[in-house]
């Protein structure tokens, strides 16, 4: 029996131990899905965030009842760079329609991306890209 007590007391301790929370601010962690990560690098388009979008307005086109919808919305889009720079997992969060969203997708999969690090170690991250649309009849 009290063999059995020692080993609850210590797997008890054990666990208390792994959850030592490294902050004084209490509200820190009220959100059950905060987590403190910290990236040595941030994943990123190979050719700079400009030429990015340049190509990816380069790749779309706009048919005519885009032009004629006056679109002023942004597409926002989610996808996973993964520790190998593959790109996965594309989502839509908000989109114009029209396939606008589809090609901005399209051009993005044509890109390459380097990895996030964090301690020296190439991981992977989400990235949310947000890309205006503005479309005119007389474009």
């Amino acid at each position: 029996m009290r063999t059995i007590f020692v080993i609850i007391f210590l797997s008890a301790g054990l666990f208390s131990i792994a959850q030592i929370n490294p902050t004084k601010d209490t509200n820190k962690y009220a959100d059950p899905q905060n987590m403190d990560v910290v990236y040595t690098a941030e994943a990123k388009c190979t050719i700079g965030e400009d030429m990015m979008y340049k190509t990816i307005y380069a790749g779309i086109k706009y048919s005519d009842e885009a032009k004629k919808a006056n679109i002023k919305d942004e597409v926002l889009i989610s996808f996973d760079v993964n520790f190998d720079n593959k790109l996965q997992d594309f989502t839509i969060v908000h989109g114009v329609g029209y396939g606008i969203d589809e090609q901005i997708i399209a051009v993005i999969k044509t890109l390459t991306f380097e990895a996030a690090v964090m301690n020296g170690i190439k991981v992977r991250q989400n990235v949310m890209l947000t890309i205006p649309i503005r479309t005119y009849p007389e474009m």
